[in-house]
């Protein structure tokens, strides 16, 4: 019985430990848009404001900024086991991530481009790009 205690004990620390990344639900606010857009972020475990690359992960068609976290679990684990900061935007619904010409409120691009990376670069510790860039040479 202690045995099998046991090993249930060390299964469920097992598979509570897996994510041990930390996720969060921010509101970014779009000056172009003038509204706040949810925002993924996830670090990992060991972040301790030490700079890291950022990844930013873009939701397809249809989708919104809680994608990547309930469709692919692991992307969690991926923050932890490269050492990465991950951010998932939303895209809104049908803007493919570009500026409308005729809609103010779809300036996706602006706000992923220029203004979710001014507030990741304020609000975590990103890798400055020259270092996070591998050499091919």
């Amino acid at each position: 019985m202690k045995q099998l205690f046991s090993l249930t004990a060390a299964l469920l620390l097992a598979v509570c430990s897996v994510f041990a990344a930390k996720v969060d639900t921010v509101n970014v606010y779009s000056a172009a848009m003038k509204k706040n857009i949810p925002t993924v972020i996830i670090t990992p475990e060991k972040y301790a404001n030490t700079p890291l690359p950022v990844v930013y992960l873009l939701h397809g068609y249809s989708g919104n900024y809680a994608d990547w976290v309930k469709k692919v679990p692991a992307v969690q684990e991926l923050a932890d086991r490269f050492g990465m900061i991950i951010v998932c935007p939303d895209g809104g619904f049908g803007s493919w991530y570009w500026n409308s010409p005729v809609d103010a409120g779809f300036q996706y691009e602006t706000y992923v481009a220029e203004e979710l990376v001014k507030f990741v670069d304020g609000n975590t510790r990103p890798l400055p790009v020259r270092r996070a860039v591998r050499s091919r040479d």
